[in-house]
């Protein structure tokens, strides 16, 4: 099995724009839980979100490049630039046919589909927005890094939920496995929309958390899902060419499993089984027993059903029982969204590549946190070789996908 690294890290999150100012918010626990400032959120049962706020894409780009681009499109091709410069690649010395793009995403510019409908309703044919059109597909992003890379190479877009970016991954590693390509930029992205908060709250997901301005706000684990954010890129690379050009390498992807479950639309599978089987099967394509791992990062979101459920796979899968696990749910700080798994990805990372513990919570605490506030254990210095990250989403999609130092 061909080795991959990764060489670069891009990010645009609720926690800061940029790699540095995300990894600080990781270490401090700070939350990116925000009110809502960028709609009326008096019709709805919730007023937060993980928000990114201070993106500004003339820091990253000219007025003339993005003008016409969607948010989401903004800050992938932003995650997208920071992540190129910091893996230390020369696209003009490059094959650029040897090069993919795999973003993965779940309602892509809901926004623009949102406007474009609303004057096509209105108006008939005639009220369509031409401006507006190109941003309603699912592939902007991924388009619009292409073409400001001037990459050639294969270009993809993953609509798997949220764990489309893990998706994405799996698809990327298969390029770089088959030696299609030599360099894959894997990214994902999603943008907070009136219409796609509306939809959630409408099958009742959301955490129904209201607050006024300046109030703390305290999420409940159990009362349902925050929406989140962002955009995050990573710059996937065979690990011996990675070697070769004296590439910084944050960490290497071991295994990227994908499983389906059956369960309600709406709903996340509460028997676990495919997780399990996810976590299983990733563990033995590492080639590592589940006392190797060193950090476990969870898909947990506020949701009951899932939090749950996931707690116990990874007691049963990690044989947890005579030990009270530490694990990460960074979904509690950044929401959830389709961007979530490059997010975390990224987190992981910068985690190994500093040696530093993310901040996280104790299985037995977490499962007490429906009834007391929850209390995060300090980063922490130490030796951190092996990680698993768990994903799944509303229908039975599930992935386990391990890192390694």
């Amino acid at each position: 099995m061909t080795s991959i690294s990764i060489t670069g890290i891009g990010v645009i999150s609720s926690l800061g724009i940029g790699r540095e100012a995300f990894w600080e918010g990781c270490l401090a626990a700070r939350s990116g839980v925000k009110q809502i400032t960028t709609f009326d959120t008096e019709p709805y049962s919730s007023n937060v979100a993980a928000c990114v706020v201070d993106f500004t894409p003339a820091g990253f780009m000219s007025p003339m490049t993005y003008r016409r681009m969607s948010r989401i499109s903004r800050m992938a091709v932003a995650a997208s630039i920071e992540a190129v410069d910091d893996s230390g690649l020369c696209l003009d010395r490059m094959n650029r046919e040897r090069v993919a793009v795999v973003m993965g995403t779940s309602y892509g510019s809901s926004s623009h589909v949102d406007g474009f409908y609303r004057s096509l309703l209105a108006d008939g044919p005639r009220g369509a927005q031409p401006l507006l059109f190109p941003e309603t597909v699912p592939n902007a992003p991924a388009s619009h890094i292409s073409i400001y890379h001037k990459i050639q190479g294969p270009n993809a877009t993953l609509c798997q939920n949220e764990i489309s970016a893990e998706t994405g991954m799996a698809y990327a590693r298969s390029l770089l496995d088959g030696n299609v390509v030599d360099v894959v930029l894997l990214g994902g992205a999603e943008e907070l929309s009136e219409i796609l908060f509306g939809c959630y709250d409408a099958v009742g997901g959301l955490n129904k958390i209201r607050v006024n301005k300046g109030e703390d706000i305290q999420p409940k684990p159990g009362g349902g899902l925050i929406l989140g954010e962002g955009a995050a890129v990573l710059i996937m690379e065979r690990s011996e060419s990675a070697r070769q050009r004296g590439a910084k390498i944050y960490g290497s992807l071991e295994a990227s499993i994908i499983a389906g479950d059956v369960s309600a639309m709406g709903h996340y599978a509460k028997d676990g089984r495919q997780m399990a089987r996810a976590i299983v099967r990733s563990m033995e394509k590492a080639g590592i027993q589940p006392v190797d791992i060193d950090h476990v990062s969870v898909s947990a979101n506020y949701a009951k059903d899932l939090d749950i459920m996931e707690l116990e796979q990874i007691e049963s899968c990690l044989q947890c029982s005579n030990r009270d696990m530490w694990i990460s749910p960074l979904k509690y700080l950044i929401g959830d969204f389709g961007a979530a798994g490059t997010t975390r990805a990224a987190a992981i990372l910068l985690s190994l590549y500093h040696q530093i513990s993310l901040p996280a919570i104790s299985i037995s605490k977490l499962r007490m946190a429906e009834e007391m506030p929850i209390e995060w254990g300090p980063c922490q210095r130490g030796t951190i070789d092996k990680a698993l990250m768990t994903s799944t989403t509303f229908g039975g999609g599930t992935a386990a996908i391990i890192f390694s130092k």
